[in-house]
């Protein structure tokens, strides 16, 4: 029957179980893949975009310092017309009208060498053109009047109509040089934006899978919580049981042991006095000469008593019918003197505001502690005295047996004696600890809640 349950719960928490966890690894290791090429693909984004806007910022800024060329060469350009007027007639008119010619070549040269970077520059850069031409045709004029306006009368006059057409082309390069930067940073923003969209996207898929793991680590979480609370119940119903059959079997020990008690003491013990009564007849019948008689009659006599005395002594043991007579205290004190007689060693009992009677399952449980503590104190111990204490400060009852003896060390040594006091304790709902150490003794401590207890009977 066992195997059959076995084999029929083994499919329902192995296999579904197994294969849980190769799902939940495998998800946690798809994560891990997810997030590790979102960096690897991050990383290598960012180092196509950074080598991407240092090109655009490279070329923006070369297309930059080409409009300045251009903006500075047609400025150079009116100074040298203005020279040329200012001095007409001399050599360095001449001179200043081909410095004229040479730095309106580059302008031309400038203008045709940059490269938009938009439809919208490049239709800028064609009014740029426009406007440098007719600047052109107005400077050709100027340069090609008669030569009485020139000279000094003839400077402001003839550079003046011109100045506008400075200014208009000066705003015609710095609003393409505005346009191009403008350009430049929405090309970089727009990097920037698709590097954002495929992150986003990336994450989103691993935001996802690690939603689906969280559900079944979820799931899985609660699979193992309901078997253990199933479990944890099993073991609760078999400690629950575990105790009840402790407590019968203990229960039946003393109705046993009260039972062989009272036995030896009725039969077998009033048997023996029945035949040390009958032999002390016998010996009024038996001739005073007969020695040989009377001394194998003495003999029944000798193993007689010492027979009535291990008896007493067995059935005391076993169950002292003072426990039940006289109470607690008198069959603790008792014992010690037992104990005391055997031993050699000081046993001290001290009782303080004892109840009595106290319940059964009380009295029982402190008279045995007692009886195996003093046991295994008088052959483990070594100790000359020892002290036991039964009090009642109005709640728990407490219990301790304390000795001088060697003591030993509770984590490492503990025998059945002090698993048996342990779980007597425990049945009754009480509290027990040993206190010890090589060399200093031991003490053993324990409460009982007597009202608990007598609320249970």
């Amino acid at each position: 029957m066992e195997s059959k349950a076995e084999q029929t719960t083994a499919p329902e928490d192995g296999y579904p179980a197994r294969g849980l966890r190769f799902v939940l690894i495998a998800g946690f290791c798809g994560i891990a893949v997810i997030f590790l090429f979102a960096m690897i693909d991050a990383v290598r984004l960012l180092g196509n975009i950074r080598a991407e806007n240092q090109i655009l910022r490279d070329q923006a800024l070369a297309r930059t310092h080409q409009l300045a060329s251009i903006r500075s060469s047609v400025f150079l350009t009116h100074v040298y017309l203005g020279d040329y007027i200012l001095y007409a007639g001399q050599q360095k008119s001449q001179n200043s009208l081909a410095r004229v010619q040479e730095t309106w070549s580059r302008v031309r040269s400038g203008l045709a060498d940059y490269r938009p970077s938009s439809g919208d520059e490049e239709i800028q850069v064609k009014q740029l053109g426009d406007l440098l031409d007719q600047n052109w045709q107005s400077i050709n004029q100027t340069m090609n009047s008669p030569a009485s306006s020139r000279g000094k009368a003839g400077h402001t006059d003839e550079l003046l109509p011109l100045r506008s057409s400075v200014v208009q082309i000066t705003t015609q390069l710095e609003d393409i040089d505005s346009r191009q930067a403008a350009s430049t940073e929405a090309r970089i923003e727009g990097q920037f934006e698709r590097l954002g969209t495929r992150l986003r996207t990336v994450l989103s898929l691993a935001l996802a899978a690690a939603m689906i793991l969280a559900a079944g680590c979820l799931v899985y979480i609660l699979r193992i919580e309901r078997q253990n609370r199933r479990r944890y119940e099993e073991i609760l119903k078999g400690r629950k049981a575990l105790g009840q059959f402790s407590a019968r079997l203990l229960d039946a020990q003393e109705t046993e042991r009260r039972a062989i008690s009272r036995e030896l003491h009725d039969q077998v013990g009033q048997t023996l006095n029945a035949l040390l009564v009958d032999a002390a007849n016998l010996a009024k019948r038996i001739q005073p000469d007969d020695t040989v008689s009377h001394r194998y009659l003495d003999n029944i006599r000798t193993f007689a008593d010492s027979s009535v005395n291990s008896i007493r002594d067995i059935a005391l043991l076993l169950r002292p019918s003072m426990l039940d007579d006289l109470g607690l205290i008198p069959a603790l004190e008792w014992q010690a003197r037992e104990v005391s007689r055997r031993t050699g060693i000081k046993v001290e009992v001290i009782a303080e505001n004892v109840p009595d009677p106290l319940p059964d399952d009380v009295r029982t449980c402190i008279y045995r502690v007692v009886q195996e503590a003093l046991h295994n104190m008088s052959r483990h111990s070594g100790a000359k005295t020892a002290v036991v204490t039964v009090r009642d400060d109005g709640g728990p009852l407490f219990l301790s047996v304390s000795d001088d003896g060697r003591g030993f060390d509770p984590e490492r040594t503990r025998g059945l004696g002090l698993l048996g006091i342990e779980e007597r304790i425990r049945l009754l709902g009480g509290r027990f600890e040993v206190q010890s150490s090589p060399g200093k003794g031991t003490t053993l401590r324990s409460t009982l809640p007597v009202a608990a207890v007598a609320g249970m009977r």
